[in-house]
Parts: structure tokens; sequence; C-alpha cells
């Protein structure tokens, strides 16, 4: 069952939350015409002793299913400078392993009977000045140790998705799979419990391959238990006239907001160059092929001017699994820093179409297949 990330709706408390799944999530929902199913975003600050019973209700009364949680984003992901913060607190520190211990006890109590749970986090940390590999595994370890103790207890299995983003300490699946080797061996242990978030977008501007990432994972034992379905932007500049570079130019300045990163990978003459940010591009005089992590509603082909990787997602669903094990979901989490000439239906509308999108690709993979 395909769901979406509750990430673009903004709520810092528990009781926010709840509003926008009655506001929002019931209403896709309905917009949908089927179940869907609710890929949580729950900061640190929407956790109280009332959390679990306030969402059992909820979801009960809005006949929503939870299988997921976005463990990423720790704190508020709408302030308005979000930027590195999002990487805070990274893998080394105390605060990520409870924060996520409490995400683990909270699916536990709301998942359905005989389904397991995914939470997705980040990939350790930010990159640069990154030494933390060592501290980050002895963390990931004792995760591992509270998620066996919740299956052995409650007999929910709840794994945890580490997904890598450019710019991060794990960017892509060859940095996942070489690190999960380097501290962990062959441990199958590590494999049940830790397993892989694939973002399409994060893949796309990294200019990773499906398959080969798929197969890199398979050569370490690694599973994927999540799919974030997402576009980013795609621009070939070498191939525009010179009036289309300045309309597609202007559209992606319009893009460098202060809220996100956005890193931006641009390809000239065969070579790869990475920026941290799309504002640090080179945006005076752009030439070759841009790619630029800005999560776009991924029924769109296209976005204005601009081009999406909307066809990298499309190929990216004949390689994923798309069992019920694995859970995928819509994340389009830069709504609300969309220029309003981009937002061409309202958000409820734009979700619906998103999800109603991703189930006809996912029907025609299956006729093909």
């Amino acid at each position: 069952m395909l769901g979406y990330c509750t990430n673009v709706h903004a709520g810092e408390t528990i009781d926010e939350v709840i509003a926008n799944l009655h506001n929002y999530a019931s209403a896709v929902q309905h917009q949908v015409g089927s179940p869907i199913e609710v890929g949580l975003w729950l900061p640190a600050t929407s956790l109280c002793e009332q959390t679990s019973v306030k969402l059992k209700e909820c979801l009960e009364t809005l006949n929503l299913r939870v299988r997921s949680f976005n463990g990423f984003p720790f704190g508020n992901f709408h302030d308005t400078i979000v930027g590195r913060a999002v990487y805070e607190p990274n893998w080394c520190e105390e605060e990520r392993l409870t924060y996520t211990q409490q995400l683990a006890t909270l699916l536990s109590r709301l998942l359905p009977e005989n389904k397991s749970g995914s939470i997705s986090t980040l990939p350790l940390g930010w990159g640069e000045g990154w030494d933390g590999d060592q501290q980050a595994a002895k963390m990931l370890v004792r995760c591992i140790d509270f998620l066996e103790d919740i299956e052995q207890t409650s007999q929910q299995l709840i794994h945890l998705d580490i997904e890598p983003e450019p710019g991060c300490r794990l960017q892509t699946a060859c940095d996942l799979a070489e690190f999960i080797q380097k501290q962990f061996g062959d441990e199958e242990r590590v494999r049940r419990y830790i397993r892989v978030c694939y973002d399409t977008c994060h893949g796309a501007v990294m200019r990773e391959n499906p398959q080969d990432s798929l197969n890199t994972y398979s050569q370490v034992g690694l599973s994927i238990g999540k799919v974030q379905l997402s576009s980013a932007i795609d621009v070939d500049f070498d191939l525009l006239s010179q009036e289309e570079r300045v309309v597609a130019t202007e559209a992606l300045r319009s893009l460098a907001e202060p809220r996100y990163l956005h890193q931006t990978t641009v390809v000239r003459n065969g070579v790869m160059e990475f920026y941290n940010n799309l504002s640090n591009a080179p945006l005076d005089d752009p030439v070759g092929h841009w790619r630029v992590h800005f999560h776009v509603p991924i029924h769109n082909k296209t976005f204005g001017p601009l081009g999406t990787t909307q066809t990298d997602l499309i190929q990216s669903l004949h390689h994923l699994p798309v069992d019920d094990a694995t859970q995928l979901e819509v994340e389009t989490y830069t709504w609300d820093v969309m220029p309003s000439v981009f937002q061409e239906n309202e958000l409820i509308n734009s979700i619906a179409l998103e999800i109603c999108w991703a189930n006809e690709q996912l029907n025609q993979v299956g006729k093909d297949e």
C-alpha cells in the first residue's frame, strides 16, 4: 500500500501532528479514493506521555494506517532556516539514539498485527569534517540491541533504514555498503535491523543507476526497507537555446531559497562537480547538465521551464522491490518553499495526484513483468 510522508506539514507538538492528520492526511485519502499509508514525521518535541494514546485514537478514527516513521529530521523541519541543522544530532550523539528508540517504541504500539515497521534515518551526519564512523557504529549497535528487544517482547519487527543523501557522510549506495561491511562485517543480525531507505531523488542527483545500487546493496546483504518516491530538478543547459537558458536560469534562481539545502551536481565534459547548495553553484553562466536536490511533485515531468528526474524515478520502479515488506511513500516536503508560480494545485490535491500517479506506474510495472 502506497502513502506519503507527513514531513510536508509543519507541526512541533502532538496536537499539531493530530491536526495535520485530520486536515490533510484524511482528506488526501478521501481524494485518492482508497486506503493509504501515512509515513509519520514526529519531531522530538511531539513525543510525550500522551503521544501513543492520542495517535492511536486519531488513526482509528480516520481509518489511517501507519507502518513507517521518518526519523531523519529531529527538530523543527519547517523553521525559517533549517540548512545543516537537519543532520543534527548525528549518529555519534546520544540524543539521536534516544529519539530513535522513542520512535521505535511508539511504532511498535501502532503497527498492524503481523506487519513490520520502518524508521528512516539520516546517513550518519553531514560529510564535511566527519570522523565519527566508529562512534556512529557503536550507537547503531545499541539501536540494534533495542530493536531486537522490541521484537522479542512484542513480536514486532522494526528496522532502521539509513537514507544516503548528497553531501552527507553516506552519499551513495557504495558509501553505505562500505560502511556496513567495514564496521559490522557479515553479521546477519545487523542486516535484519539495519536496512536501506532508497530516495529516488537523492540517487538521481548523485547520478546513480538503480540497478547498480541494488547490486551494491545485495553484495553486502543489505535489504531495501523503504523507498521514498521523489523527483529532483533536471536541466541540461547545453541543449537549450539562449532564450531558454535565460528562462531556466531565472527559474533555478527562484528555487535557491534559504530554508533547506539544495545540493547540486553539474556534469561538464563527462566530469561531475558537486555543490553543497544551489546558491553556491555557478548560476551566473550555467553550462552542462544540472541536477538539484529539490523535491518536486512526482506526477510532473516538467517543473515550469525546468525538467525533472521523473524518468529516473520510473526506471527505479522497475528494479526496486515493491512487495508488502517494503514501505513505499511519496516525499515532496518542499511544497512550502516552492515559488507560488510552481504550485499548480493546492497541497491536498497535489499529494493525491502524486499517489495516484505512483499507483499507476506501479501497476504498469506489474503488467510489464
